[in-house]
């Protein structure tokens, strides 16, 4: 049985990051990432946007070049799947009868793809997105004179059908909500999503779901609710992802009700010597005083290399706020904190002209802020606005005013 101080278990972008986080602090310990994917490690929001219309290779989805890993001595093992963890032996078992011996474990499973149950889902040209591969052929399937639908309004969706309508697809966009980013999106915002995916040629039908896809072999029809039948050359399913946590499960450690890995404010499990990160793990979030689960770039980058520095002995917490950011067509924004429930908002700048932000409160305190346009200068202010939790009666004034300095608000 070949050993090692650690093994990641993983090749997304928080598997990647923890071997730079082990070896920032362990230069010598034997590592090893497993993978089921014929990839090294890498990173999902290119596959939406400038991998998916071609503008970028595939060595800007990587995360590090192959030399990288030589360099840091990781040994990748790509094209296996981890089936079994056995905590009480530290014993990994892979699929093609290998066995792995660890000191130290990190479960950065990511999830999978949701597909819809739907009559038809299994056609040809019925794709979701979540790997290289599905990146590449949805590209192939789509271009002028194609006929993509998009079933989904959250992020995902709204990505794919901006990257596939700049491909020159014919593009329609269906969702159960009543507007796009409907989870986030406060009216005024989703109004100004809505116009600019019409000015671009997209089809937006909300509160509109999918009775059944049609096809011979290769899907041809798309059954509508709402009694239209469309005629399509490609499906998207963009409706989020189930998390991979079976292996966790089934080596006893602790999940959530929702199925989420359990993770201290170290990143370690109920194991001592394993260790979540990324989209599996529930984190206690010291701003919100909750258990959070992010399903964002940023959160994966971080919390992979914080778990690999504590994996080799560092032990400092997971204290960053959380942070997201999205391309749609030429409409960039970023969003910090915490929006899974919010009651109401001020709006700083105008959504009409581009330069905005939304900040976002719940039960009287700021919970986040979502930004567009806005002044390099206030991107610090706005973190610590959200850090503070700042309750909304002494700041709402303020924030609304542009003539109001965002430093000043801060302090």
């Amino acid at each position: 049985m070949d050993s090692y101080k650690y093994i990641i278990i993983g090749g997304g972008l928080a598997g990647g990051k923890a071997v730079d986080g082990i070896r920032q602090v362990d230069e010598t310990g034997e590592v090893a990432v497993v993978t089921v994917e014929p990839h090294r490690p890498y990173e999902r929001p290119p596959l939406s946007k400038d991998y998916l219309r071609g503008e970028a290779g595939l060595e800007s989805v990587y995360v590090e070049d192959a030399a990288h890993y030589d360099a840091a001595d990781a040994e990748i093992l790509t094209g296996v799947r981890a089936t079994r963890v056995v905590p009480d032996k530290r014993r990994v078992e892979l699929d093609d009868g290998r066995e792995l011996g660890y000191e130290k474990l990190l479960l950065a499973t990511g999830g999978r793809a949701w597909r819809l149950p739907l009559p038809g889902n299994d056609l040809e040209n019925v794709f979701t997105l979540r790997t290289i591969e599905d990146s590449e052929r949805i590209r192939e399937a789509a271009g002028e004179g194609t006929h993509a639908l998009i079933m989904g309004g959250s992020f995902i969706g709204c990505e794919v059908a901006a990257s596939l309508r700049q491909l020159g697809t014919q593009v329609t966009m269906i969702f159960p909500g009543s507007r796009l980013l409907e989870r986030i999106a406060p009216v005024a915002l989703g109004d100004l999503l809505f116009a600019k995916y019409r000015d671009e040629g997209v089809n937006v039908f909300p509160g509109t779901v999918s009775e059944g896809l049609e096809g011979d072999g290769k899907v041809q029809r798309a059954q509508l609710d709402n009694g239209k039948m469309l005629e399509v050359d490609l499906v998207v399913m963009g409706v989020g992802i189930r998390l991979n946590t079976e292996l966790a499960d089934e080596a006893g450690l602790t999940l959530n009700e929702r199925g989420a890995l359990i993770v201290d404010e170290h990143l370690r499990t109920s194991d001592p010597d394993i260790y979540g990160a990324g989209d599996i793990a529930a984190w206690p979030d010291p701003t919100f005083g909750e258990r959070l689960r992010v399903e964002h770039w940023d959160v994966a980058r971080r919390q992979g290399r914080q778990a690999g520095r504590n994996m080799a002995g560092e032990e400092v917490a997971y204290t960053a706020l959380p942070y997201f950011f999205s391309d749609l067509f030429d409409l960039s924004f970023e969003v910090w904190g915490n929006l899974n429930a919010w009651e109401e908002t001020v709006v700083r700048g105008s959504p009409g002209k581009g330069s905005f932000a939304y900040y976002y409160f719940d039960g009287g305190r700021l919970v986040g802020v979502l930004s567009m346009g806005r002044p390099s200068s206030e991107r610090k202010p706005m973190q610590e606005l959200v850090k503070a939790r700042v309750p909304y009666d002494d700041i709402a004034v303020d924030l609304g005013d542009e003539s109001v300095d965002l430093d000043r608000i801060t302090h």
